[in-house]
């Protein structure tokens, strides 16, 4: 995943509310969000078919403390003559087997935390992983040497493969959008709402919009490059595309979890609710 818009707000009526969008390869399989895992089987999240984890996933309420964790790739960026270009190699020392990053959600929604050690940690290409409660949001962090803790204030906060990062393109653009119509429903319409929009509001609009405009390139597509786009397609030399392919929308209170999903971003008729 690529892009994580996360409201968060410990005194609000929904303290959590996040949307989700996963960029990954278009040709790549996976199964809707459900319950896919025997060893968390109150976990809800889209199961990746290829690695068995999952980009997101859910603890609902009636399983103890709700929770949210969220991977997005790490990336780091290097200075060209063109300017600066993303760095996606990866930081497993040689010898070392690689373990997917699809892991990392499960656990931490589980647990609220990550139980592992550096030595663990070593086995992950560089990642940052969003963990939210109703009370308590932070964002870990793992560049292939250390892994840091950040706290997401209260607010709306756009987390891109750079971090938590404000001068990102699409933080500058979107987080004042996303801000001003941050969604608050009330308690009835958070329970009983059975469209995405009765629930997340305008967060629906903003979401089907950007799917319907430019997107990041990369410069390697027949469009122009848009860096400031949540979606992306890039088209790759080998002939596959790595794409935006899906959007998740979540609420959380102490009480309520509500989900939405969709694998055809940009089509307003394309929302379903898992819950």
């Amino acid at each position: 995943m690529c892009t994580a818009i996360v409201g968060f707000d410990p005194l609000a009526p929904v303290p959590l509310v996040v949307a989700a969008l996963r960029d990954e390869m278009v040709d790549r399989p996976f199964e809707r969000p459900g319950r896919h895992w025997p060893q968390w089987p109150h976990l809800l999240g889209g199961r990746d078919a290829q690695a068995g984890g999952t980009w997101l996933a859910a603890a609902p309420p009636e399983t103890g403390t709700p929770r949210v964790a969220a991977v997005l790739n790490g990336r780091l960026e290097t200075l060209t003559a063109s300017g600066r270009r993303p760095v996606f190699d990866s930081t497993v020392p040689p010898g070392v087997t690689r373990r997917s990053r699809g892991e990392l959600p499960l656990r931490a929604a589980a647990t609220g935390r990550l139980d592992l050690d550096r030595t663990e940690l070593r086995a992950f290409d560089p990642f940052h992983l969003v963990v939210a409660d109703p009370a308590r949001a932070v964002l870990l962090s793992w560049d292939g040497a250390e892994l840091t803790e950040q706290r997401i204030a209260p607010g709306v906060g756009v987390v891109v493969n750079t971090g938590l990062d404000e001068t990102a393109p699409r933080a500058v653009r979107h987080r004042p959008r996303f801000a001003a119509t941050r969604p608050a429903p009330n308690a009835a319409a958070l329970r009983a709402g059975r469209t995405a929009d009765e629930i997340w509001g305008e967060w629906v609009r903003l979401l089907d919009e950007a799917a319907g405009g430019a997107a990041r390139t990369d410069a390697t597509g027949a469009g122009a490059d848009d860096r400031s786009s949540l979606v992306a397609r890039i088209e790759l030399p080998d002939g596959r595309i790595w794409a935006t392919g899906s959007i998740t929308l979540l609420a959380l209170t102490p009480t309520v979890l509500r989900y939405a999903f969709t694998d055809a971003p940009g089509d307003p008729g394309a929302w379903s609710l898992v819950r």
